[in-house]
């Protein structure tokens, strides 16, 4: 029964190029996927072609009669992808209540019984290219939520997405990814290990089947599943106009709290956040802020969670803005995850003599250093 669930719903939620309007055509003709995929070519072209154009679900009929989905569905179980959909043991339950649920989920990792009976969770969204104070206080924040037993949940793209996921799994913690593209498609290609190491300690879902690609509107989609799978939605630094904004929307439409950490007035990456709080989103400067707001001050246990989030990522910030214009450039490039010195001059363009004795420097003094050699990361 599960395996017919399962491929009705891939041969009708699992097909991207055939409209919504064609899915809920079917949905109000025929009750539920299975059914409608029961009807024969024949008759289901001829109930469509009363509404819509042939091009409009010439591949639906397609697929159901040839061996297509037998082929992605043995692609998917090869790859331990497992598909979820409204009304599965596994499937999210916070979803089912949201503005358009998602009706089938791929999901890969692990999958466990916590995603519905977790104690709370909570998404962390930011900008892409956020600066190095905003990406460190990220990192700080999902790292002391996942210790005190919160799951977090992100987008798994560069900058801030990226922050959240890695503070999360440096605590021990489960840490959900939603993708925007295929649920076998790495995008961005640089979180290539991180997507690895999601897939072996948390959860990564999508719904988009195998080789979608990262196309532009599918990422503003995927944010309702971000949110609707947390209950409060942190947005830790954004541009007045960005795709974190949509995602503290559908928070709020949702029901969710939204959280934002303050940045500085002038900083265009703080005219979002600071815009949130203006219009009542929770300001708070501290992982304990957010605990307090989730659980109260009762069932807190103030020694067991960071005080601040101050301290390193404040570090950080000061170091920073003692280097030189050719240090800080450099520095810029680097994180917490090693990279080679060969990526280090081509992405700082200042020639390979300079490059060498700035990275010297730098090691020097102890503000970065080399776990491999050759590899650089930041000194904390």
């Amino acid at each position: 029964m599960e395996t017919r669930s399962e491929m009705a719903r891939l041969w009708l939620y699992g097909n991207h190029e055939i409209s919504s309007k064609v899915k809920y055509y079917l949905i109000l003709r025929y009750g539920t996927a299975e059914q409608a995929m029961e009807q024969s070519v024949p008759e289901l072209e001829k109930e469509l072609a009363k509404q819509f154009e042939p091009a409009e679900y010439q591949t639906l009929l397609l697929r159901k009669n040839t061996n297509y989905l037998d082929e992605v569905y043995g692609r998917l179980k090869e790859r331990n992808i497992r598909i979820l959909y409204p009304g599965h043991p596994l499937y999210p339950e916070k979803l089912t209540n949201i503005y358009d649920k998602p009706e089938i989920l791929f999901a890969r990792g692990k999958i466990r019984e916590s995603i519905n009976y977790y104690n709370q969770s909570v998404a962390i969204v930011g900008a892409r290219n956020a600066d190095t104070y905003c990406k460190e206080t990220t990192r700080i924040f999902a790292r002391e939520l996942a210790k005190a037993g919160i799951q977090i949940v992100s987008g798994l793209a560069r900058g801030i997405d990226g922050q959240a996921h890695r503070g999360c799994l440096e605590a021990g913690g489960y840490t959900i990814a939603v993708l925007g593209c295929g649920i076998n498609v790495t995008y961005p290609r640089e979180n290539i290990e991180l997507f690895a190491q999601i897939e072996e300690r948390g959860l990564i879902l999508s719904e988009y089947c195998l080789d979608v690609p990262p196309l532009a509107f599918q990422f503003p989609l995927r944010n309702r599943i971000i949110s609707g799978l947390s209950d409060g939605v942190l947005v830790s630094c954004a541009k007045k106009k960005s795709g974190s904004l949509i995602t503290a929307d559908l928070a709020l439409d949702q029901g969710k709290q939204v959280y934002a950490l303050p940045g500085r007035v002038l900083d265009a990456f703080s005219e979002g956040t600071n815009h949130l709080i203006q219009l009542g989103a929770m300001c708070v400067t501290r992982p304990k802020d957010i605990l307090l707001d989730l659980w109260g001050e009762e069932r807190l246990n103030m020694d067991d969670v960071s005080g601040t989030a101050s301290g390193s990522a404040e570090k950080q910030c000061e170091m920073r803005d003692n280097l030189t214009a050719s240090e800080r450039t450099v520095y810029d490039l680097l994180g917490l995850d090693p990279v080679h010195v060969d990526d280090v001059i081509a992405q700082a363009r200042l020639g390979v003599s300079t490059t060498i004795s700035v990275l010297y420097e730098l090691e020097r003094r102890n503000v970065i250093k080399q776990p491999l050699r050759g590899y650089y990361i930041w000194s904390l």
